[in-house]
C-alpha cells in the first residue's frame, strides 16, 4: 500500500491502495470520496481564504480553504465525477494552546468554512471530528474510504526553550 504525507497546503487525489497521512492543529482536512468508483482525496488548509483576493491570474493556492476546496474538485472532474456523487469527513480546526491565542478562533473559523464548503457544493457530509483542543493525526484509506484519527494533547503555553547545562553528564 502507497504512503503519501500531507503537509499543510498540500492536496491528494487519486484512487486504489493509498494510505493519505497528515497532522491537522487550527488546520482543516476535507476528505472526499467517490463510494461507487473508489476514488477520493484530501486537502489540507491553513486558511479559510486570502485576506487580499487572487488578482491577475495567480495561481491557486492550497493553504486557502477556498482555493484548496476547489483544486480538489478540479481533480474530480478530471476524472470525470461529478461534485454532487462525493461524500465528504471533516477533521481539524482544534485550539492547539492550552493558553488563549489567536489559533483558538482560526480553527473554529476554518472549521465553519469547511462545512459551508461542503453545503455550498451540495456534498453530504457523513462524519466530522472538529474543534476541540490539541492535535489530530489523521490516515485516510482512499480504497476503502476508512479514516483513523489519533488525537494528541494541547501544546502548553510556549514553547519551551533548551537549558544550557554545564558539564557533562555527571554535572
Amino acid at each position: 500500500m502507497r504512503r503519501i504525507y500531507l503537509n499543510p497546503g498540500e492536496l491528494y487525489f487519486g484512487e486504489g491502495q493509498v494510505l493519505v497521512e497528515t497532522l491537522l492543529g487550527s488546520c482543516v482536512a476535507i476528505v472526499l470520496r467517490h463510494r461507487a468508483r473508489a476514488v477520493g482525496g484530501v486537502c489540507h488548509f491553513l486558511l479559510p481564504e486570502r485576506l487580499r483576493h487572487n488578482r491577475g491570474g495567480l495561481t491557486q493556492d492550497g493553504r486557502y480553504g477556498a482555493e484548496a476546496f476547489g483544486l480538489l474538485l478540479a481533480q474530480a472532474h478530471r476524472r470525470g465525477c461529478a461534485t454532487h456523487d462525493f461524500e465528504a469527513k471533516l477533521f481539524g480546526g482544534a485550539r492547539v494552546f492550552d493558553s488563549q491565542s489567536v489559533s483558538e478562533g482560526v480553527g473554529e473559523a476554518n472549521a465553519r468554512f469547511a462545512e459551508q464548503l461542503l453545503h455550498d457544493a451540495d456534498i453530504p457530509l457523513l462524519s466530522s471530528d472538529l474543534g476541540g483542543a490539541g492535535y489530530r493525526f489523521l490516515r485516510v484509506d482512499l480504497g476503502q474510504g476508512d479514516v483513523w484519527v489519533r488525537r494528541g494533547h494541547p501544546l502548553m503555553g510556549a514553547v519551551p526553550r533548551p537549558s544550557h547545562a554545564r558539564g557533562g553528564l555527571n554535572a
